[in-house]
């Protein structure tokens, strides 16, 4: 058995790298992705290449759920037959994905198991993920981390700049009226997470570099709000290149102390769609 300390586990909709999921031991929890042909484990039997390239080149649909009420029952348990403490669980923004719903449900007569709605998605998830995995390794009471949590979510900038708005709308996270707009005008929304909801706030045109700087520009603008400690830039079905300009662009604007660059889970490229990014950072 292990000790007491609180053990903190996620979805792999966070985007950690391997390396950091490692680094702190984080058990994490898949999602499906569902294809025309079968449904795939999300990080586990489909990266975000294979659906990026699934969905471009073949031409084909894909959706993403999270996992159903038994199979997180499933995943707690396992967890618990090897831990004592305390068990943190944090989800998805609870309406942008079902998950919260779901791992409560599961949680719900397991004792020690506190599931926490992160407001966020991808790495402004994996922010919070960090803190409290770092919190718990460091001996932090369950209380206090929780506490920590519930603070930091209103402090999480999370934002994505989409290159098309085919996936957006065929997912249903953005209406038909706003999709058209954006297809005929060749506008690029840029997406938001505010109150565990998605919304769009802005636009921005041009070529693939036009807006990305003008997304950039956008996102950083509050430079003296911004905790430079970390930030993720996350991007989807994005060229080397491309990945290579957008850190080079966001390290010019502010003096971080470390980016995370990584690609997207399949869940996250299967509603962006290709050739879409995001900078995820904890604001003052």
């Amino acid at each position: 058995m292990a000790d007491d300390r609180v053990l903190v586990s996620t979805d792999c909709v966070c985007d950690l790298t391997k390396e950091l999921k490692e680094r702190y031991q984080i058990p994490v929890m898949h999602y499906y992705v569902k294809t025309e042909e079968a449904r795939f484990q999300d990080t586990k039997e489909m990266t975000s290449d294979d659906l990026i390239e699934y969905i471009e080149k073949d031409g084909k649909e894909a959706y993403s759920s999270c996992a159903p009420v038994e199979e997180y029952r499933e995943f707690f348990e396992s967890l618990r037959k090897k831990e004592r403490g305390p068990i943190i669980h944090i989800c998805m923004a609870r309406y942008v994905s079902e998950a919260f719903q779901a791992a409560s449900e599961a949680a719900r007569e397991m004792e020690g198991i506190y599931v926490v709605n992160s407001g966020h998605l991808s790495g402004g998830m994996g922010i919070m993920v960090l803190t409290a995995a770092d919190m718990g390794r460091r001996g932090a009471h369950c209380g206090i981390i929780l506490e920590e949590l519930a603070g930091m979510r209103d402090k999480i900038s999370t934002s994505f700049i989409v290159d098309s708005t085919e996936c957006l709308y065929r997912n249903g996270k953005i209406n038909k009226k706003i999709a058209t707009i954006c297809s005929v005008f060749s506008l690029h929304p840029i997406l938001k997470l505010s109150g565990s909801h998605m919304k769009p706030v802005g636009i921005c045109v041009g070529s693939q570099r036009r807006f990305a700087k003008a997304y950039l520009r956008w996102a950083l603008k509050r430079k003296k709000e911004i905790v430079p400690d970390i930030v993720f830039l996350i991007t989807a079905g994005c060229s080397y290149e491309f990945q290579q300009f957008l850190k080079k662009e966001i390290e010019r604007r502010v003096p971080w102390k470390k980016v995370i660059l990584n690609k997207a889970s399949a869940t996250i490229s299967c509603n962006c769609g290709s050739g879409a990014f995001g900078v995820l950072f904890l604001q003052k």
